[in-house]
């Protein structure tokens, strides 16, 4: 009980993106070796396939949270007992769906889920002024979460060269006639709220497609994490696992391990 193991990861319906058909084998296989102790889902339904997938990743324990648009929904699953747990609807229904937040505690003598309250999310994929109206709706900070997790349809400014971010992002998004790059969710999330970027806590230099977790080159998925003073474990590691386009998202994994001094 010296480390803890957690994920996020857009699970797509557990549908094949590219193929359109049961993504769940290939899913089993690339996370298992991983040995998470929690993961965190987006884009789930609360039918077979979760139920499925949890038991088959060794993690027995899962709650769903839904959404007014069911393809929405979000999971946690953990290999420990379930506390308590909470699902949060946004008040209203926006042009890209309504949205909800789901959040637990965890019951177990592992020393690291002591008093720790974990949440999952998926903002709006259309409109960054919806996702911080959804976002302080939700207010993560003020419900003491932490660690925040999930598909937050949002970039980082710092992510990307100049080059990159003009190629890649503002003229493809032009091209698509989709809304352009911002950044107002994640500054809200470090900025103001304080929470620490788990990926760039660790890989502070990577650039580009280093860290794309969405097929259009971008990091929209993320874990962030609520300082605690005096904390007795720290982030040992944050890497994105590749997926293999069984899901239009890469996973984000972390590793947090107990203070040896204490």
């Amino acid at each position: 009980m010296t480390t803890f193991r957690l994920a996020t990861l857009n699970v797509h319906s557990f549908a094949d993106h590219l193929a359109y058909r049961d993504n769940m084998n290939r899913l089993i296989n690339i996370l298992k070796p991983y040995n998470f102790d929690l993961i965190a889902v987006q884009e789930t339904l609360n039918d077979d396939n979760w139920s499925k997938f949890c038991n088959l990743l060794g993690l027995n324990h899962f709650i769903y949270g839904p959404c007014e648009e069911h393809i929405f929904g979000n999971g946690i699953a953990s290999r420990y007992p379930i506390k308590t747990y909470s699902n949060q609807r946004t008040s209203y229904s926006y042009l890209g769906g309504r949205r909800s937040l789901l959040e637990c505690c965890l019951d177990s003598n592992h020393p690291f889920v002591k008093d720790r309250i974990f949440a999952v999310t998926h903002l709006d994929h259309l409109n960054e002024h919806d996702r911080l109206k959804q976002i302080k709706e939700f207010d993560p900070w003020n419900k003491n979460i932490d660690i925040f997790m999930g598909d937050m349809n949002s970039l980082t400014q710092d992510d990307y060269s100049n080059n990159y971010f003009e190629k890649n992002i503002f003229e493809l998004r032009k091209k698509s006639d989709w809304e352009k790059p911002y950044f107002d969710v994640t500054q809200l999330i470090t900025n103001q709220w304080l929470y620490k970027d788990a990926f760039k806590q660790i890989n502070p230099n990577l650039k580009d497609k280093q860290l794309a977790t969405c097929r259009y080159g971008t990091r929209i998925d993320y874990i962030y994490l609520h300082p605690r003073i005096y904390d007795s474990w720290i982030l040992k590691d944050c890497s994105i696992i590749d997926t293999q386009n069984a899901t239009d998202h890469n996973a984000v994994f972390a590793i947090f391990e107990q203070k040896q001094n204490l």
